[in-house]
C-alpha cells in the first residue's frame, strides 16, 4: 500500500506539472495571437512594422506594377501619400517612402558616413513649408555710465534670421535584378546601403564644402563670415600652434562653446601626428613625439577630431601644393534640414537596363544646410598634407 500510494503520489505530480506547461503553452499561444492581431491593424511606422517593409519587394512592384507580394509596401506608400500634398501619381512612377521605414530614421543611417552629423550637428527633420526662419540676434543692448541726472542714451538690440529653403539631392542606385528579386534581408540591406551612402557623402560634403552654386547648399568652408586662418604665403604645417590659433579665433568672437572638435582629412592628421619638439632656435631635425595614438593626438589638440577624405589634399598656394582644409568649429551650430520624406523612383526600361538587365533606382530628398552664428566656426585652407 505504501508503494501505491507513492506511485499514485508522484503520477498527481506529474499531472498538475503537465497541467501547468499546458497553461503556460495556451497563455503563450494566446498572446502571439493577441500580438499578431494588433500588429495587423497597427499604424504604419511603428516599430513592429517597420520591420516588415521590404525596400526589394517595393522596388519589384513599382517596375512590375504587380503588387500582389508587396501588400504591406503599397499600404505604406498610400498612408505616406495621404500625407503628402504635392507628389507625383503612381502612374508616373513617384513613391514616397517614410524614413523611419530606412532605419531608425534617415540622419540615423547617414550617421556611420557622416562627419559632421558625429560631431554635433544640429538636424531638423519633417520640415514643411518654405523658408523655414530661424531667428538670431545679431546685437545687443549698450550700457553706458552716465551722470547723476544725465539721460541714458538710447541703444537697440537687432535681430535677423536664418533661412532655410530645400534643395534637392538625388542619387542614382544601379541593381541586378536577379539579386533584387531575392527579396530577402541581405538584398534589402544592401539596397539601404547604397541608398544611404551615397546620399550620405553628399551631405557631408555639401556640408563641410558646399559652394552654393547652382543647387548646392553653402558648406561651412565657403560660408561668410566664418573664421579664417592663413598659415603662409606657400601654406605651411597645421601644429599645435596653428590649432591653438583657430581656437583662438572663435574665442575672441565669443564663439568657443558648444560641441567644438576638428575636421580635416587624414594626411593633415598624419602631418600631426609626426610633429617633433625642437630645442633651439634653428633645430631643423627635432624629437619626435614618439607613437602618437588618435586619443593622444585629440589630447593635444584638446577636443574631438574626425577625418575625411572629402577634404582633398590637392590646393595650392603660391608655390605650395598638396595643401588641404582643416575645419574647427561648435557644430551644435550647423543645420541640417530635411523637408518630408524619401521620394523613390525605379526603372528597368532605361537602353542601358534592358540590356544588362539591372533596375535604376532613383532617389531624391529635400534638405538644406545652414549655420546659425558664422563666427562659430574656423577654417584653414592651406595646410601641408605631406
Amino acid at each position: 500500500m505504501e508503494v501505491l500510494d507513492a506511485l499514485k503520489e508522484t503520477n498527481d505530480l506529474v499531472n498538475k506539472r503537465f497541467d501547468r506547461i499546458e497553461q503556460e503553452h495556451d497563455a503563450r499561444l494566446k498572446a502571439l495571437e493577441m500580438g499578431s492581431k494588433e500588429r495587423r491593424v497597427s499604424v504604419s511606422g511603428l516599430e513592429d512594422e517597420k520591420e516588415r517593409f521590404s525596400m526589394s519587394k517595393a522596388v519589384i512592384a513599382i517596375t512590375t506594377g504587380d503588387w500582389t507580394n508587396a501588400g504591406f509596401e503599397k499600404s505604406v506608400f498610400e498612408e505616406t501619400r495621404k500625407k503628402a500634398a504635392s507628389v507625383g501619381s503612381d502612374s508616373a512612377g513617384g513613391f514616397i517612402v517614410p524614413i523611419q521605414y530606412l532605419g531608425d530614421n534617415f540622419i540615423e543611417l547617414l550617421r556611420p558616413n557622416s562627419t559632421v552629423i558625429q560631431m554635433g550637428a544640429t538636424v531638423l527633420n519633417g520640415l514643411v513649408g518654405s523658408p523655414v526662419e530661424i531667428p538670431k540676434q545679431l546685437s545687443g543692448a549698450t550700457a553706458y555710465w552716465i551722470d547723476e541726472n544725465a539721460s541714458i542714451t538710447d541703444s537697440q538690440q537687432s535681430y535677423g534670421q536664418l533661412n532655410l529653403r530645400p534643395h534637392s539631392l538625388g542619387a542614382v542606385v544601379i541593381l541586378s535584378n536577379r539579386f533584387l528579386r531575392m527579396a530577402n534581408p541581405s538584398a534589402d540591406k544592401m539596397i539601404t546601403q547604397d541608398i544611404t551612402k551615397v546620399m550620405a557623402l553628399a551631405v557631408d560634403l555639401a556640408a563641410l564644402a558646399g559652394t552654393g552654386i547652382g543647387a548646392q547648399p553653402v558648406g561651412i568652408k565657403n560660408t561668410v563670415g566664418v573664421g579664417s586662418l592663413a598659415i603662409g604665403v606657400n601654406g605651411g604645417t597645421f601644429d599645435y600652434v596653428q590649432a591653438q590659433n583657430m581656437e583662438g579665433l572663435l574665442e575672441d568672437a565669443n564663439a568657443l562653446r558648444g560641441k567644438l572638435g576638428y575636421i580635416m582629412s587624414p594626411a593633415v592628421k598624419r602631418v600631426l601626428k609626426k610633429q617633433k619638439v625642437h630645442f633651439f632656435s634653428g633645430d631643423t631635425k627635432g624629437y619626435p613625439l614618439g607613437v602618437v595614438s588618435d586619443e593622444q593626438l585629440k589630447s593635444y589638440l584638446g577636443y574631438d577630431f574626425m577625418t575625411t577624405t572629402q577634404l582633398p589634399n590637392t590646393a595650392t598656394k603660391g608655390a605650395g601644393t598638396g595643401l588641404s582644409t582643416v575645419i574647427f568649429g561648435n557644430f551644435e551650430e550647423l543645420i541640417l534640414a530635411n523637408w518630408g520624406d524619401i521620394e523613390i523612383l525605379a526603372s528597368k526600361e532605361t537602353s542601358n537596363a534592358f540590356t544588362t538587365n539591372q533596375t535604376y533606382i532613383r532617389i531624391i530628398q529635400e534638405t538644406d544646410i545652414g549655420i546659425r552664428h558664422a563666427e562659430s566656426f574656423a577654417v584653414c585652407n592651406d595646410a601641408v598634407s605631406a
